[in-house]
């Protein structure tokens, strides 16, 4: 299939949607022994003569019918995907002021982690629990750790890590995470990521740290989505910790 066929196949299913694409691929099947017509084009899509006659000539293009309703096929899934996964994407912030469909961080924070089915992984630049700030997501990571969910942390130095494992100790009950600090290979690198992962389809990515500060009264922006990103991003961390970048430190 060449640029000007994906280009085309990819504008019919826009301009029809799933049902109307659908709707043009059953009628050609029905037609596959037959040369089909701009009328007939029209009838089944109300699009306009010409752009019928654009949809005709690309047909004609193919080898065969069932080519063409193939590829159809194949780009509606895609399309519909990539509008799944626009509408599975939101703004979460931190901010003296809210607005209409946006989170907050630190609601969203303690909601991915209490909703975890199996797995949650935490990244981030920095650590403090100063005046108890950071208790409202320490609870939420002790009850996951408690009921089986695997918890791994990443930080860039092991003072973070520390300070954590300290907080962990008081509570002997809860199980402990697992800590990660970044084992630099240049001086210059620092691990300056923000992210949350939960199980293998959600993603937060925030500017936020993890401090009463970011998570309460700064202004922190970040972005959470639903979909096969958050494995992807996993598999990258996991990669990390294979290669020897990221060492545990508890």
């Amino acid at each position: 299939m060449n640029k000007k066929q994906r280009d085309t196949i990819n504008s019919i299913c826009k301009k029809l949607g799933t049902s109307k694409t659908k709707f043009l691929v059953d009628n050609i099947r029905n037609h596959i022994k037959d040369e089909i017509s701009v009328i007939e084009i029209q009838e089944w899509t109300r699009l306009s003569p010409q752009y019928s006659k654009e949809v005709v000539d690309l047909i004609r293009s193919f080898e065969c019918h069932e080519s063409i309703c193939i590829a159809l096929e194949m780009q509606d899934e895609m399309y519909s995907d990539k509008l799944k996964d626009s509408t599975s994407t939101r703004l979460v912030m931190t901010s003296p002021i809210t607005g209409n469909r946006i989170g907050h961080t630190l609601g969203n924070f303690r909601k991915i982690i209490e909703t975890a089915n199996k797995e949650i992984i935490l990244v981030g630049y920095v650590f403090n629990n100063i005046e108890g700030q950071m208790d409202p997501i320490i609870e939420s990571l002790m009850s996951a750790t408690s009921r089986g969910i695997n918890v791994k942390i990443f930080f860039e130095k092991g003072a973070s890590a520390k300070t954590l494992n300290n907080i962990w100790k008081k509570n002997k009950e809860s199980v402990p995470p697992e800590l990660f600090v970044y084992k630099r290979k240049d001086k210059n690198s620092v691990l300056h990521a923000k992210v949350l992962i939960k199980d293998d389809d959600v993603i937060l990515v925030t500017s936020a740290n993890m401090t009463g500060s970011a998570m309460e009264t700064n202004i922190e922006f970040g972005i959470l989505h639903e979909g096969k990103l958050a494995m992807d991003a996993k598999k990258m961390l996991y990669d990390l910790i294979e290669k020897g970048y990221m060492v545990k430190d508890n």
